[in-house]
């Protein structure tokens, strides 16, 4: 699943539709299918109201909350948010024409096209369809961004986490499942958790209140740096991960625990399902 950087790349990729108006809006059968069945819709609004909203309006800013991207789309009455999640395998391509998308399964898999007024298309494909796509008058409408902490960009974020980690909510919780939680930092999911927590030496199952300050700050610094050198290489992509160009993201081969044998140290890893995610880590490093 795209995590923080991933989605941040995508976000930054997507500007060249910034100013550009969205002239209709294509919706694949599947998305019909779903939404009758109640099952995986990505779409979540009623359908035809979802198209009606949408189309005619400019694309005048597009941003980031964790790994949600949102879109602010405008009219001369009304800006409306447009919020969405890429799921497990959810990607955008801009294209001139839908056959430029190189990758069959992201062709066969498409769900949202978007017609542009400059003769492109932003085609949104998601193969497994667990990605969302919704609209809102006001970003504090959506529930997770009104909960959501602050960027581990933003001056306020540490201070954040800190408070967050040092109430009662998370005493008794692993510290992976804490870092996992965007109320507490946004954008950390199961790769860069245990990345993070490699670095900073912390086992991803010590609870949270048997972490002192300094160590918290430690983890703090180690996701802030994760997440930085993610930026740089592209992303990961473990599966279906994808630029809006097409192309696949190179963090993996940087990876010192995740879906590995051995640490850097040539430790053996172990492995365990917290949280039902496949947790990396090395008893002899990460304490």
């Amino acid at each position: 699943m795209p995590e923080l950087p991933e989605v941040e790349l995508v976000k930054r990729e997507l500007t060249p539709v910034i100013n550009l108006k969205i002239t209709d809006v294509l919706l694949s059968e599947h998305i019909y299918n779903g939404h009758k069945s109640n099952k995986r819709t990505i779409v979540k609004d009623d359908l035809e109201t979802f198209k009606e909203i949408v189309t005619g309006k400019t694309i005048t800013h597009i941003g980031r909350r964790g790994k949600y991207l949102y879109f602010l789309i405008n009219d001369e009455y009304k800006t409306t948010h447009l919020v969405s999640h890429l799921g497990m395998s959810g990607a955008y391509f801009i294209v001139s024409d839908f056959e430029d998308i190189k990758e069959n399964n992201f062709k066969k898999h498409w769900q949202v096209i978007f017609s542009l007024d400059n003769g492109q298309k932003l085609v949104y494909s998601d193969i497994r369809r667990f990605g969302e796509m919704h609209t809102h008058d006001s970003l504090s409408d959506f529930p997770p961004f009104a909960r959501m902490a602050p960027e581990y960009t933003d001056a306020l974020s540490f201070d954040h986490y800190m408070q967050m980690l040092r109430t009662k909510k998370y005493a008794e919780k692993p510290i992976k499942v804490a870092i996992m939680d965007g109320e507490v930092i946004p954008g950390v999911g199961n790769i860069y958790a245990v990345e993070s927590l490699y670095l900073s030496h912390i086992l991803p199952t010590r609870k949270v209140k048997n972490v002192s300050d300094k160590r918290l700050l430690e983890l703090f610094d180690r996701i802030t740096e994760v997440f930085e050198l993610s930026l740089t290489r592209g992303g990961s992509t473990i599966s279906d991960y994808r630029s809006v160009t097409g192309g696949k993201g190179e963090m993996q081969n940087s990876f010192s625990v995740y879906q590995r044998e051995e640490c850097p140290l040539g430790h053996p890893l172990t492995t365990k399902v917290i949280s039902t995610r496949n947790t990396f880590y090395c008893t002899t490093c990460q304490r």
